[in-house]
């Protein structure tokens, strides 16, 4: 249940957070619609427990990290090649450890968890911390609302690979 209540937080946040661009079509399809509709399947998702449920959060984990890679395609910030490159990797791992795990081909969870918590303590300490002690340059409210809902997105998705049962 703490799952839906992270997701559900995350949808609002994504819809505020990009408010300003929401008439640009390939930012609401990408960056509102895709995570929207991926936090809405996955709640569906946590309220119907089940094998067959489990086919269906693949699908909005595939939705989700799309979502992710249009923020990553939109958004660069002045990354680097090598930070597109890994996010685009970590994606990759992400659908494919999720659909494994969700098929029990892989019998264990830890693997999920871990590759939500890093980057989530990724986040908060290098991105986010430095911000709020003043150290970096401060951002914009529009800023802390899409960090917020991807935030509540990978520690909705860690407690959803939490809460996965052995088969």
């Amino acid at each position: 249940m703490v799952s839906a209540l992270f997701f559900a937080f995350c949808i609002p946040m994504q819809i505020l957070g990009y408010a300003d661009r929401l008439r640009e079509p390939v930012t609401a399809l990408g960056l509102v619609f895709l995570p929207v509709l991926s936090a809405l399947l996955m709640i569906a998702v946590i309220r119907r427990p089940g094998r067959s449920s489990l086919l269906f959060s693949i699908a909005a984990v595939v939705i989700g990290v799309l979502g992710f890679a249009f923020k990553l395609a939109l958004n660069p910030r002045g990354e680097s090649m090598l930070h597109h490159v890994s996010a685009g990797i970590l994606y990759v791992a992400i659908v494919v450890l999720w659909a494994l795990t969700a098929l029990y081909v892989i019998r264990t969870k830890w693997v999920l968890t871990v590759l939500f918590i890093i980057p989530f303590f990724k986040h908060v300490f290098l991105d986010d911390l430095p911000v709020l002690l003043g150290r970096a340059a401060p951002i914009s409210a529009a800023a802390w609302l899409k960090e917020l809902s991807m935030l509540s997105f990978m520690l909705a998705l860690f407690f959803c690979a939490l809460a996965f049962e052995k088969e």
